[in-house]
């Protein structure tokens, strides 16, 4: 059953996790965005970032021993994800909530055929369905990731498969449920640009066509450009902007989204080399005062160094977290 808002809302979610040794650490905050029926967003932002906690938040895939505390609201479809149980989250994950993987290799079972690892899935999920009505549904998932004649792959154990088929047969055994919403982590950093280009592609038409929602997770704004619709920038855990893709990339209101967009080879377009963001991203359990790009910032300010500013909505569509966002009255960034 859907209703008629967005299919995923997320309000100050955030989320802090314990280590085995005791220690606590903060690892999201404040994350606030919405995504439509059939929309892409793009997640984007240094390694460490917080992107595939996330990811594993939204599927319920973290280990429950692990999480200290939860904060906020993430409803699916009007129920709220951090309500669920562990059988809550398998009722939905797989059949209506689906997550491609960066290394298929690690996540596919290798003494398992291609046929066998998309019909299991198929099986759990609809266990009603005859073996003709689960073949069907095996050979179109694997079509719509980009297998012109499954058939001929069938019989294919995982290490028998190229890196780009690997991929696709993620995408496909994502795809065999007809999931609302597919979480995609990473999942074309292992392929060279030709295979990329190919798989993204394949990945935009599937979501515009079935009407799937899709997260799209990557370090690289010049892929997330490829597909997205939206784009949420995450720094340190905290979402420090989002709105539509094309306003984020050409008109970024947090000096962090154009740093990123500045070190970027295929984003600069003045001929010029890509500027490396100066610093390093700070551990969770080791965030400075004030906000936390502050000490990469290069026009960060006295305020900037003493308090974490507050999200705020400077048009329609949009959100920044930033003292001095770009374009605003007083000039410049912090």
């Amino acid at each position: 059953m859907t209703g008629s808002g967005p299919l995923l809302a997320l309000e100050e979610f955030g989320l802090t996790l314990s280590g085995s040794d005791g220690r606590v650490f903060p690892v999201l905050e404040g994350i606030s965005f919405t995504l439509g029926r059939g929309e892409t967003m793009g997640i984007a932002g240094e390694s460490g970032s917080g992107k595939s906690v996330l990811a594993l938040s939204l599927m319920g895939l973290l280990p429950r021993a692990a999480i200290r505390e939860q904060r906020g609201a993430v409803r699916f479809d009007g129920t709220d994800l951090l309500g669920l149980d562990d059988a809550g989250f398998r009722a939905l994950r797989g059949r209506r909530l689906a997550m491609v993987f960066q290394e298929p290799m690690t996540a596919m079972n290798p003494l398992m055929t291609l046929y066998d690892q998309v019909a299991e899935g198929v099986g759990v999920h609809f266990p009603d369905l005859g073996e003709a009505e689960v073949r069907q549904r095996v050979r179109r998932a694997l079509q719509r990731a980009g297998f012109p004649d499954p058939e001929t792959f069938y019989d294919s154990f995982p290490h028998q498969l190229s890196g780009g088929m690997r991929q696709r047969a993620m995408l496909g055994m994502a795809l065999a449920t007809d999931p609302e919403l597919i979480v995609a982590d990473e999942p074309t950093t292992a392929l060279d640009a030709a295979l990329q280009v190919q798989l993204l592609q394949e990945l935009r038409r599937t979501v515009r066509e079935e009407g799937n929602s899709l997260i799209f997770i990557s370090h690289d704004l010049g892929v997330i450009r490829t597909v997205a619709d939206r784009l949420a920038i995450l720094y340190a855990g905290f979402l420090v902007e989002w709105g539509p893709s094309a306003a984020v990339l050409e008109a970024p209101l947090h000096p962090y989204s154009r740093a990123l967009r500045e070190a970027m080879p295929r984003l600069v377009r003045e001929q010029r080399l890509p500027r490396p963001i100066p610093g390093h991203l700070p551990a969770p359990d080791h965030k400075p005062a004030g906000c936390v790009f502050g000490p990469r910032c290069p026009k960060a300010r006295d305020v900037c160094r003493q308090m974490m500013p507050s999200a705020s909505r400077p048009a329609e569509g949009r959100l920044v977290r930033c003292h001095f966002p770009e374009g605003a009255s007083g000039g410049g960034q912090g």
